[in-house]
Parts: structure tokens; sequence; C-alpha cells
């Protein structure tokens, strides 16, 4: 009996363990009539998860409930307590076709995990309390809408316009931070809406030229969209277009690219980044794949977001039913409770609330177990842990991978073929950038050989280190690119980039503000400024009387009457004074006569010999004398050294251009007009600056009339040739040398001002930007920007004089000293002049006492001055004597020069020799005296 009895016991226990081994968890969906594949998947994953029959341990049995699209909330309900009656351990679903959340609420009363699949509206915080139950798979639409800005901040757009459809309730949401950006720049960010049967081509039209476009639509609409905007220029090959939905892999989009070259958009687009293995059943379903560069591709419906998220939804509660089992294995039993008891305030599954909590505790970070990387929820359950590729739906490509903390990474792939482009090159003609070569033409040559200049061979250079072909267009309205403040649009070389009629633009085009918020820029190739071009007036051809021009006429004038009255009035004190009469023969202590050596013509000769600091061997001797002197001295000292200073700068004075020496000085006048290019960089640097002297230039520019401004370069050069002096042109210095270089009669004035940069303008995201600003550094590392510059900018055929420099002392020539010269040569000939009518008058006398003929006295005469080495002449009997103040014979002159008589000496003040000859004679018993004083002199 006790046998039977424990066999039944162990009977009843093996039973007990087998159930126990293969307990049952039912599993509620949802899913739509339309929503097939979605159900196959559903039970796909959960086969899976079972695995084999003999292996199974743990069941989990699927209880689906379909739904149609016009079912009402109340029916959801009643499905809903339907699945809770049945035991089910979860609910998942409905999809977003669903408008209700009866299914979260009548969760949330029962305790029973809720897990949604597809995008759901945002919570608004009264709604949290009846959500606790609920867990959302998909992304959080507020930080998905942080990814997209995120993207489109790295892509560097500063310009676009978002189009989405306006039927889409999640839409605005989704694009939230973007459309934030359209309330602060409206004028950058613009907003589009279209809804399903539109006219495509209207919306398309509005936003006619706009190169970055931000589209949001579902999948099933997007060809048909992109199609429509080919005839409007929005799908050229630097176009940009961002696709924000998450299954834009299932769009189709080699519809458009097959075959169809005008059809060169670039596309990027947005999806879940997925674990690299996918999940063993998904073999049951096909789907397009890339392995090793191969392609297969089978006849099944493609694989969505929604099946990888729903498969991730079964592997997160499996996860967290096997780990609560594992700590409470005697509680994880099936429910069973009443969904009506349940909303009345009845008892509540409480392990389905600690299932939630472990299902939003999970971390999914390198978890390979879920299909989507990074599976996290919040408090809220809502998912805030994600990857988003970004790839290029064209082939399959992905380009980078978005994280939660704002950061993209690039990855490591090889870049897809593109066809073979000749990049057109806009320009405008403007030598020394771009000019057409007359000697190509006349020999009929066409494409890039008919032009010539510096952007030819920067290109030709820049092509070279690259690897492509270009061809130059020149711009019809020969602008550099100004946006019209009207229609907003852009004209010149900008505009031509703008609507895709050019690849890149390159002259002399600066890098401003205003063209960096329409286009994009290379690496600078030339760095300048801007400085005033003038008009070099040659310099005036001083006077024969330019050596007097450092004092007035009025000061010669007082300066000769000052010489004369100085020498008369210098006679007059020094024969007053007693110390100036002095002995004529020294040897003789007695004299008869004395002399006064201050006489015109000596007091004449000191009075100009200190002016010109040369030396004279008479001196004064008396106090009065000497005072006199040096007052006279120290005027000429102030004379010579007032002179010296100021002859320089009056020889000079024709290298100073005038008073205009900068920007500041040429405003501050009204003599000499200025302009510029009316709308160029430079018109922009002045009326945007804030500094007085630039919003003082520009105002007096504007009031001006005639205008002062030009339309292009020649016209100002032209402005400036023209009015010789009258008109300055404010342009960038490069442009300014070049044309120096050209025209000898330019000149430039002050400091360069307003660093400027050229560069290469390409469109917004080019792809080849990089590779032209490597290339540009390349040659300027050379050395050949430096060397294309020397090429163009010299002028081999013309060659003007430099410029002084306006810091280095100026030399002088002949023309402006010439007059000095004609003094002195005419005060030669003046000498020679005297002198040669006194040797007429010698060579007559001495013909005469020579008893000769005149010309044999003159030819005598003549051979004895050209004889330079023989400095003694002999004095012949009767030949006057040069010594001699007159021509007396030798016995008469012996004879006049016996001594006076003492007795009869006397001393006359005031009388001249001539007068003193004039006096009678002492008596002749003087003799006696005479001859004893002879004889006493010879004695002494």
């Amino acid at each position: 009996m006790w046998h039977g009895i424990i066999v039944l016991c162990c009977m009843w226990s093996a039973f007990l363990l087998h159930e126990t081994l293969q307990q049952e968890i039912n599993i509620g969906a949802f899913f739509y009539d339309n929503e097939l594949e979605l159900e196959k998947e559903f039970l796909a994953v959960i086969n899976t998860i079972n695995g084999p029959e003999a292996e199974q341990t743990l069941r989990f049995n699927p209880l689906i409930k379909r739904l149609k699209p016009e079912d009402s909330s109340v029916i959801l309900q009643e499905y809903a307590c339907d699945l809770i009656d049945n035991g089910v351990a979860a609910i998942f679903g409905p999809s977003s076709q669903s408008a209700s959340d009866i299914v979260a609420l009548v969760a949330n009363n029962s305790g029973i995990p809720h897990i949604e699949f597809d995008v759901a509206d945002e919570e608004y915080m009264e709604e949290k309390p009846n959500h606790q139950m609920t867990l959302n798979m998909y992304p959080s639409l507020l930080i998905l809408s942080k990814a997209y800005a995120d993207i489109i901040h790295n892509f560097g757009w500063r310009k676009f316009t978002i189009v989405y459809d306006a039927d889409d309730p999640r839409a605005a949401a989704r694009l939230q931070d973007l459309l934030q950006l359209r309330e602060v720049h409206s004028d950058v960010v613009r907003v589009r809406k279209f809804q399903r049967g539109d006219d495509f081509r209207v919306m398309w039209k509005s936003i006619k030229g706009e190169r970055r476009v931000v589209l949001d639509c579902v999948p099933d609409m997007l060809v048909e969209l992109l199609n429509s905007s080919s005839e409007f220029g929005l799908t050229g090959q630097f176009n940009h277009i961002f696709l924000t939905n998450l299954e834009t892999y299932n769009d189709h989009l080699e519809e458009l690219t097959a075959d169809n070259e005008t059809f060169a958009v670039n596309i990027t687009a947005a999806r879940m980044l997925l674990n690299p293995a996918p999940p063993p059943h998904v073999q049951l379903y096909g789907y397009v794949t890339q392995r090793d560069n191969i392609v297969s591709e089978n006849n099944e419906p493609p694989r969505t977001i929604l099946h990888d998220l729903l498969y991730d939804g079964l592997q997160l509660f499996v996860q967290a039913w096997r780990n609560a089992s594992y700590f409470y294995p005697d509680r994880m039993m099936v429910p069973r409770m009443n969904c009506e008891s349940a909303a009345a305030g009845g008892r509540v599954w409480q392990m389905g609330r600690y299932l939630t909590r472990l299902m939003k505790g999970t971390s999914g970070v390198g978890n390979t177990n879920f299909r989507t990387s990074h599976l996290q929820f919040d408090e809220d359950g809502q998912r805030i842990n994600f990857n988003i590729e970004i790839y290029d739906p064209t082939d399959n490509i992905g380009v980078a991978v978005w994280d939660t903390r704002g950061q993209i990474t690039l990855l490591d792939v090889e870049m897809k073929v593109q066809k073979k482009i000749v990049y057109r090159v806009a320009t405008r003609i403007g030598p020394p950038y771009f000019s057409r070569n007359e000697t190509a033409m006349e020999l009929n040559l066409t494409g890039n050989a008919i032009y010539q200049g510096y952007a030819v061979d920067l290109i030709d250079a820049i092509a070279k280190e690259v690897g492509f072909e270009y061809v130059f267009v020149p711009v019809a309205d020969q602008q550099y690119g100004k946006q019209d403040k009207d229609t907003k649009q852009w004209n010149g070389i900008i505009g031509e980039i703008i609507n895709n009629d050019a690849h890149m633009g390159i002259c002399d085009l600066t890098i401003t503000q205003a063209r960096r918020t329409a286009v994009d820029f290379t690496v600078p190739f030339m760095q300048l400024g801007v400085s005033i071009l003038a008009y070099k007036s040659p310099p005036k051809e001083k006077e024969l009387h330019a050596f007097l021009e450092p004092f007035g006429g009025s000061v010669w004038v007082w300066i000769l009457i000052s010489v004369f009255a100085m020498s008369f009035l210098k006679v007059i004190i020094a024969r007053i004074a007693k110390a100036e009469w002095e002995n004529p023969h020294p040897c003789n202590r007695d004299p008869d006569t004395l002399e006064n050596q201050w006489h015109l013509h000596n007091t004449f000769w000191l009075t100009v010999a200190s002016i010109m600091t040369a030396g004279c061997d008479i001196l004064p001797r008396s106090p009065q004398v000497r005072l006199f002197e040096a007052t006279w001295w120290i005027f000429a000292i102030i004379i010579a050294n007032s002179y010296t200073a100021n002859l320089a700068a009056f020889l000079t004075s024709s290298k100073m251009e005038g008073s205009i020496t900068d920007l500041k000085s040429l405003s501050s006048q009204k003599a000499v007009k200025f302009g510029t290019i009316y709308g160029g960089s430079t018109y922009n640097l002045l009326a945007e600056s804030n500094e007085t002297v630039y919003r003082l230039a520009f105002n007096l520019m504007n009031n001006d009339d005639p205008s002062a401004y030009t339309k292009d370069n020649d016209e100002g050069v032209e402005r400036v040739l023209t009015s010789m002096g009258d008109y300055m042109f404010l342009m960038e210095t490069t442009t300014l040398e070049y044309n120096r270089e050209q025209h000898c009669d330019l000149r430039s004035v002050g400091e360069k001002f307003g660093e400027k940069h050229y560069a290469i303008a390409v469109p917004f995201g080019a792809e080849y930007r990089s590779n032209l600003s490597v290339a540009i550094l390349r040659l300027s590392e050379q050395g050949e920007l430096y060397n294309l510059k020397q090429k163009w900018w010299k002028n081999s055929n013309f060659t003007c004089m430099e410029e002084p420099d306006p810091d280095a002392t100026p030399d002088m020539n002949f023309e402006e000293l010439r007059g000095i010269f004609y003094t002195l040569y005419v005060g030669i000939l003046i000498a020679f002049i005297i002198g040669i009518i006194e040797f007429a008058v010698y060579v007559g006398q001495v013909a005469l006492d020579e008893r000769l003929t005149y010309k044999q006295a003159l030819i005598k005469e003549l051979r004895f001055v050209l004889c330079v080495w023989n400095n003694k002449k002999p004095i012949v009997s009767g030949t006057p004597s040069p010594s001699l103040a007159t021509s007396t014979p030798r016995p008469s002159m012996q004879k006049s020069l016996e001594p006076t008589p003492k007795s009869s000496r006397r001393i006359v003040l005031g009388r001249s020799s001539e007068e003193m000859r004039e006096l009678p004679l002492p008596s002749q018993g003087g003799s006696h005296s005479r001859s004893r004083s002879r004889e006493q002199e010879a004695r002494v």
C-alpha cells in the first residue's frame, strides 16, 4: 500500500515538474488587416524564441487580434479586455494607424506590460500617469528632432527649405528643432507644406533656386515628389536633399537614378542603425541586402523598421521574463484576472509592474540580441538611446553614424564611382585675371584656348593637381555677385553657382559674409586690402631762381640793403675810431701819415664774406668796430643757417603730391571727389562698417552728384586718368598694382586698409571643395602662386619710373639746382670780361712803352699768360709793374720813396691820399734835416 502511495506521489511530482518546465505564457498583439507582414514577423520571432519543441522549457503562445481601419476605441477596448481575460502577460500594438490610446489605459489599469513598436505622439504631463505600463520601441520624436538638427549642422547648411506633409500629425514634432530655426532666421530657413493629391509643381516653383531641401514624407510619395521637382532645377548635381523618414530605403529611388542623366541631386537619408548580423528568421522574408559588394534581392515584401522594432520588443520582454523568473520563480505565473474588476479598482498584476521596471532598466548598448543598437528607455517608457545611420539611399552605402550625444562619426567606406564631369568655371572679363587672347581668336581657336590671365593659369594648375576637366563660362552681366534687396536673387558669378549653371567661380572675387550665406569658398589664393588710386601729377619744373625760394623777395631786398648799409656804416665807424688808423710803414717809428684799412671795397668784401662764412684777413682793432662786426656776424649766422635749412624743402617740393595721405584725409576735404564700384566688396565694407572714417567716406560718396560710383574697375581707372587729380578711386590693392604697371600716370595713396581675400567660390556641400583647397595650398608652398602673380602683374613692355620712398630723403637733381650753377657761370663770365678789358688796356700800354705794335704786344703777353708753369714776370725798364699802384719808372719811384722830414709831417684826419698829395711840399731848407734823419735810420 505504501509502495502504491509512493508511486502515485512520484507520478504527480513528475507531472507537476513537466508542467513547470513547459510553462506557457500568452502574449497578445494587435495587427490591422494591411499589416500581414508584421503579423508574420510576430509569429516568426515567437517561434524562434520558443526553439525546437523537444527543448522547450518555456513556451510563449501568441494571441492575435486583427483590426480594421474603421474600428473604434470601443472595439479596441473589448479586444484588449478579451486578451487580459485570456491571461496574456504582455500586449503588443496596435500600430500608429490607431488614433486612440485605449489599449495603454486598459494595460495600465490591469498591470499588464504594454509594448508599442510604431511612432506615437509625444505625451503630455497629464497623460503620463495613465501610461505607466507602456514602453515605446520607436525613437522619441524629441530626440529624433535633435538628431536631424545635428545632421543639418554637420552638413554646414546655412540656408535651406523644410518640406513636409501637412496631413502628417507627427511631422511638426519630428522636425521641431529645425522649425525653430525658422523663427530666428526666417530669411534663411523656409517651410513648405504639401498634401497628397496636390500639384507638387506649385510648391517646387515657390522655392525654385533653392539648393538645400529637408524633405519629410512617406516612401510611397517620394518618387512622385522628386520627379515633379526636376523641371525647376532642384535635381541638379549640386543640389542636396535630406530625407528624414526612417524607412526611406523602401522608396525605390532606383527608378529615378536608372538611365536618368538629369537626375544628379545628392540625396542623403536617415535610418536606424542595425546590428550587422540579422536574426535567423529574416531568411523567411525577402529584402535587399549587400554583402561583399554583392547585392541580392527577391520578390518578397521589403523589411521595414517596424519589423526590427517588433523583433526587439519581443526579445526585450522575453529577456525581462527570464530574468524575473530567475529571481522569483514561484511568482512568475500567468496572470489570472478580470479586466472589469481591474478597471473598477481591483487587484492588478504586480509582477507586470516588475517586468515593466526591468524592461525600462534594460541597457541594450552592445547587446547583439537586439536588431537595433543602443536600446534604453526613460522613466516614462520613451526610447532615449539609439543610433541613426546617415546613408546614401541610391547606393545603400552608409556614410556616418549619429548618436544621442550629438556626435557624428564618419564611416570608412569606398566612395561610389561618379560620372565623368566637365566642370563649368564661371568668371568675368577683367585683366589680369581673365581676358580674351586676341592672337588665339585671330587663329580661330576655340574653348579655353581663347582665354588668358591669372585665373586661367591658376585653374589649369589646380586641374593638373586634382585631375579634372573644365570649361570657362564668362557671365553675361560681368558682375561679381550681388543680392537684390527685393527679389533676394543673386546676379553675376554667385548667381551662376546658385542656379547650378556653374560648378565654381574664380576671378578677383572677394570673400564676404553676404556671399558666404549663398556659396562656399576654398582657402584663399591671394591676400589683399583696399587702397586709393590717384593721378600722378608730373613734377613742376623749377624756375631758374628756385634757389632763392627759401627767402621771399622782400627778404632778399632787405638783405641786399643791409649789406650795402652795413658796408657804408662800417666805413664811417672805422674812420671815427682812433685805433683803426695805423702806420703804413711799421719800421718807421715816426711816420708822416696814418692809413685806415676800412674803405668801401674792403668793408663790402668783409660783409659779404661773413654771410658766406668765408675767411678774411682784415680784422677790426677798436672795440666799437669789433662790437659792430660781431653783431653783423650773429645776423649772418642766422641768415645762412635759415637759408640752408629751408633750401632742401623748397627744392624738393615737387615730390610732394598734396595733403591727401590716407582715407581720413581724403574724407576730410571736398576738393577731390572719390568713389568705388557700386555694390562691390569695398562698397559693402564702407557701408556695413561702424568706424567713423568709413561711414564718413560712404556718406560723402552717396551725396556726390554726379555719382561717384562706377560699374567696374576699368571705369574707375578711366575717371582717375581723365580727371587729372580731381577724382580718386578706392580699389583693391592687387588690381591697383596692376593698373599702376599699365599706366605710369597712376599712383597709390596711403596704406592699405580692410584686409580681404580672394578665393574660389563653390556650391555648398561640394565634395571637390577640399581637393581644390589642398591644391591651392600645395601651389602656394611650391611658389607657383607668386610666380603667376609676377607673370601677370609685371609689364615687361612698359616700365615706369619707380616712385621714391616717402620715408627716404629725396635726392636733388640739376633741374632744381641749375639756378645756382647759372649764377656761378654768370659771375665767372663777368669776372673774365673785366679781366679781359683790363688786359686789353694793359697790352696797349705795353705796346706804347716798348714801341711795339698792339698785335705784337698782345702775342707777347698771351704767350706769357699761357705759360702757366712760370709764376715770375721780369720788370723791364719802362715797363709797368703790376705790383705797384702806378706805372712810375724806377728812378722816379725811388725818388718818391724818400722819407718826408719829421718837421714837416702832419697827421690829417679824414683826408684821402689824393688830398695829401695836393698839399704843398716843405721848403728846401729841410733837406739837411732829411739827410740827417736818413743817416740816423741807416745807423739804426
